[in-house]
């Protein structure tokens, strides 16, 4: 039976690892961590949690591995700013042992798999819908603030065109819809078309979007699938502001937009860059709503990784 230091290793990410560190911190449960985005007593100079300098140190000594939301952006190393080398899922697999608790989001498939084959209990942060729903929050208040920044324009009365009517389209339509914007859901399904008929202003199919995409201020796209083509950029206004939100590997060709002097920005891990702190509490909260009790988490249908904006 290992005989683990600390609680919690909290590893990689962005601004949200270093706060949930610190949360974790004020519980006063025993916290190390590792590559961490920013040196964390640049941020909270009375942080105990105790720095590792490898992998290894941090894995092995503790009982808990809360890695980022998402676990990775390439599905095969590590989201992780802190160290200069890649760490690929393999080295992390390698490390754990039977009986830790490891929790992440955005968790691919084949490393929930092996963990699982570890006896590793795997739980996805983004399947709670609570942080999911939270998560959608963050992420349409920090894109909107992207929008604004970027564009020339104001929000106040744009037509905005938003490209899928998920969990992400759903929270950007009523937040656009409140700020007096003109809103067009866009989706390829009639029932989430359907869906966006009370809140939206119209609603579209992707062949009538493409005959009418020069027409927007600003396009919102939370579809995981290439979805604004070459040949859709070439009917875009110059003027028009693309923000992508969709999880990798997005949903836009950005090397088309470049070529056609189309402003298109991809949009990762806006909760960490506009809300970290809330963000951090958030997964605190569904790190504790699974430990009690943890029993009823454990099948891997529950575990496997979602398709969402992040």
């Amino acid at each position: 039976m290992n005989q683990f230091r600390y609680d919690y290793a909290v590893i990689g990410g962005d601004l949200r690892q270093v706060y949930l560190a610190n949360e974790l911190e004020k519980t006063g449960r025993p916290v190390c961590h590792f590559a961490l985005c920013q040196p964390v007593k640049q941020f909270f100079p009375e942080n105990h949690s105790h720095p590792f300098t490898t992998l290894e140190a941090a894995v092995t000594n503790a009982r808990r591995i809360v890695c980022p939301i998402p676990l990775s952006k390439d599905q095969d190393s590590l989201n992780q700013s802190g160290v200069k080398k890649n760490i690929h899922f393999k080295q992390l697999l390698s490390l754990l042992a039977p009986g830790q608790l490891f929790f992440a989001g955005c968790i691919p498939d084949d490393f929930s798999k092996e963990a699982c084959k570890k006896s590793i209990l795997v739980y996805d942060l983004m399947k709670d819908p609570i942080l999911s729903y939270f998560n959608t929050i963050a992420t349409a208040e920090g894109v909107i603030c992207e929008a604004i920044r970027l564009s020339p324009v104001n929000l106040h009365k744009s037509r905005c065109a938003v490209l899928g009517y998920g969990k992400c389209g759903r929270t950007l339509t009523d937040d656009l819809k409140s700020m007096r914007c003109y809103v067009t859901v866009v989706s390829a399904f009639e029932e989430e078309l359907a869906q966006a008929v009370p809140s939206a202003d119209e609603v579209l199919d992707f062949s009538s979007f493409s005959n009418r995409i020069g027409q927007y201020d600003f396009i919102f796209n939370t579809v995981p699938a290439l979805v604004l083509t070459k040949e859709a950029l070439l009917c875009a206004n110059p003027v028009t502001r693309i923000l992508d939100i969709a999880s990798f590997p997005g949903g836009v060709d950005f090397d088309a937009a470049k070529e056609l002097n189309i402003s298109a920005v991809s949009c990762p891990g806006l909760p960490g860059k506009y809300a970290p702190l809330s963000s951090a509490r958030a997964i605190l909260q569904s790190i504790r709503s699974f430990e009690t009790p943890y029993s009823g988490h454990t099948s891997h249908k529950e575990r496997s990784s979602p398709k969402l904006c992040l």
